[in-house]
């Protein structure tokens, strides 16, 4: 699965048959130097390679870009690629709704008992 489908990517002076080549040149390099690579690569050539790698692959690049100081970098390209920025990973987002979710069942947990208790209150001592 690729980050973006072809139809909605913006127009490039690449082939297909170019950017495919350059994708399988870049993987075969290991993630510190595909990460070093995106910092001195034009920025369409970047969006051609990106755009034709997987969206984990791509989110674990913009991590580590991110974790290297190029936040503005990841950021713009994370941008460009219709992605949440390279700052917001998968599991913390998941990890804050669960929190949020087991927040809110915990208040409303407090605000039922003390409803029941009102009500067994008024019945008893009425």
């Amino acid at each position: 699965m690729t980050v973006m489908n072809n139809a909605f990517t913006e127009p490039t002076t690449f082939s297909t048959s170019e950017i495919v080549a350059a994708r399988n040149a870049f993987l075969q390099y290991e993630l510190n130097k595909q990460v070093e690579l995106l910092t001195v690569m034009p920025h369409e050539e970047c969006m051609a390679v990106l755009g034709h790698c997987s969206v984990a692959h791509v989110h674990q690049l913009l991590e580590r870009l991110y974790a290297q100081g190029h936040q503005r970098l990841a950021h713009q390209y994370a941008l460009s690629l219709g992605m949440t920025g390279p700052h917001r990973s998968l599991l913390a987002g998941v990890g804050t709704w669960i929190r949020r979710r087991r927040a809110l069942v915990t208040y409303f947990s407090l605000v039922l008992a003390v409803a029941a208790v009102s009500y067994l209150s008024v019945l008893f001592f009425a």
